[in-house]
């Protein structure tokens, strides 16, 4: 990005600040004004156990024939290790490196599902689980290679009326930025996602089950309406899907002992620049604030903090404040959509921001 544009980008910082309060503001008018409405159309969630552990286990690949390599045959091991009727499907984002040809002739056990374009992270997972036929979905990163009691210990959790989702537990090469014992904390107005060190024991709440490594109720994921377009081609949704869960009073834990290991953005990054990438990270968690946190206080604590931690989220990443601008404003065009979501979603709650919270937040 040239100078002259960061500084343009930089000049409209206190503008987004100031919009992001207003929007605030505006939004805590929206929720009392449709308040009696959704009271009268109230509905409470049933919970109800998925009638068999049997699991849909669902790989999205694009291009990750070297991957691939890697997980299937870990995968083949885990599902014949583990009772039950499951089924793998693999979706195929439009790859041009002969994967679907490999998979049909290597691993016949698998269901190609080959999409004619890369429809990225979210669409294609989407794909995936419309096919899919069994109480439980799995979905798995192409870029993984699993434990062989992997799937064993990722359904053992389930049969409790309220559990959502299981997380595993993910070991990464290098610098560890993922764990799959997902927590948050937060700060001036923000909420602020993290990861920690996963112990051994009985499960334990996560804030969210990761989208590449975790098993879903396949009732209530639909019910939900699984991941959202509202953050496409990807990032967050997962975030996303799982608060919905908790404010609808399901669960979602961490099982230690379902071991998973993971190439950090393995794909996602021959896609997309880092910068991109970061970007749509930073866009899709101001869309998941606005969609999903109901809390007066807290949206417009938020708006009162946003442009203090919109500087201190780019340094923290090392990017001009100007992609963090740029971040902020390409989110404005899916506001109505998140609103519209924000609604809609509010008549199912039986738990509040601060109940959820108080579960799953850890110290800063």
């Amino acid at each position: 990005m040239n100078a002259a544009r960061q500084l343009l980008l930089c000049a409209c910082w206190p503008l987004v600040w100031l919009g992001a309060l207003a929007f605030s503001l505006l939004l805590v008018l929206i929720d009392l004004v449709c308040w009696p409405f959704l009271r009268l159309l109230r509905r409470v969630p049933a919970d109800v156990a998925p009638a068999t552990r049997n699991a849909s286990i669902i790989v999205l690949n694009w291009n990750g024939l070297h991957f691939l390599r890697e997980l299937m045959p870990s995968l083949h091991t885990a599902v014949q290790r583990c009772p039950g009727d499951h089924e793998v499907i693999v979706v195929d984002n439009g790859s041009t490196d002969g994967s679907a040809a490999w998979l049909e002739r290597e691993h016949a056990f698998a269901r190609v599902v080959c999409l004619p374009e890369n429809r990225f992270f979210i669409r294609g997972n989407r794909a995936g689980s419309a096919i899919a036929s069994r109480d439980i979905l799995v979905f798995l990163n192409n870029d993984m290679r699993v434990e062989e009691d992997f799937l064993v210990e990722l359904l053992r959790p389930f049969g409790a009326g309220d559990l959502f989702a299981v997380s595993a537990r993910i070991e990464m090469q290098g610098e560890r930025k993922e764990t799959g014992f997902t927590r948050c904390f937060l700060r001036r107005g923000e909420l602020r996602l993290m990861q920690e060190p996963g112990e051994a024991g009985e499960p334990r709440p996560v804030l969210w089950a990761g989208g590449g490594s975790s098993a879903f109720d396949r009732r209530k994921h639909d019910a939900i309406g699984g991941f959202e377009d509202l953050y496409d081609p990807c990032y967050v949704e997962d975030v996303s899907l799982s608060y919905q869960a908790w404010r609808r009073g399901w669960r979602s834990v961490y099982a230690h002992r379902s071991v998973v290991h993971h190439a950090h953005r393995g794909t996602s990054s021959r896609v997309f620049t880092r910068a991109r990438l970061e970007r749509l990270d930073w866009r899709n968690r101001e869309l998941f604030f606005v969609r999903s946190v109901t809390d007066p206080l807290l949206v417009l604590t938020h708006g009162l903090w946003f442009g203090w931690n919109l500087r201190k989220r780019a340094r923290s990443l090392s990017l001009p404040i100007g992609d963090g601008v740029l971040a902020v404003l390409a989110a404005v065009p899916r506001l109505p959509a998140a609103v519209v979501a924000r609604q809609r979603a509010r008549r199912h709650y039986r738990r509040g921001d601060r109940d959820v919270l108080g579960l799953v937040t850890s110290k800063p």
